[in-house]
């Protein structure tokens, strides 16, 4: 039996689009812990998956990247958006 398309969960799709972002901007996981008031190893291990950051704390994150939670939860985050977001600024 075929096991079904995998899914992503709001954990994965936030995990990947912080990581996304991040990156995009060029920010180091410590800048991001340092604005969101969050260890950068806690940043890490929410770019792993390898933890459930809190509602506030994800928010926290979003934030620090110049986001709101609610964009980075988007299963089709889109990345042109991003880049049409930092032009318009």
């Amino acid at each position: 039996m075929k096991k079904p398309p995998r899914t992503l969960t709001a954990k994965r799709t936030f995990s990947q689009n912080i990581g996304l972002v991040r990156r995009i901007k060029n920010l180091s996981q410590e800048a991001i812990g340092e604005k969101a008031d969050l260890h950068r190893t806690y940043i890490g291990q929410i770019e792993r998956g390898e933890v459930t950051p809190t509602l506030d704390a994800a928010e926290r994150v979003a934030h620090a990247l110049g986001l709101e939670l609610w964009e980075v939860l988007q299963p089709d985050f889109s990345v042109d958006a991003l880049v049409g977001q930092e032009r318009k600024q």
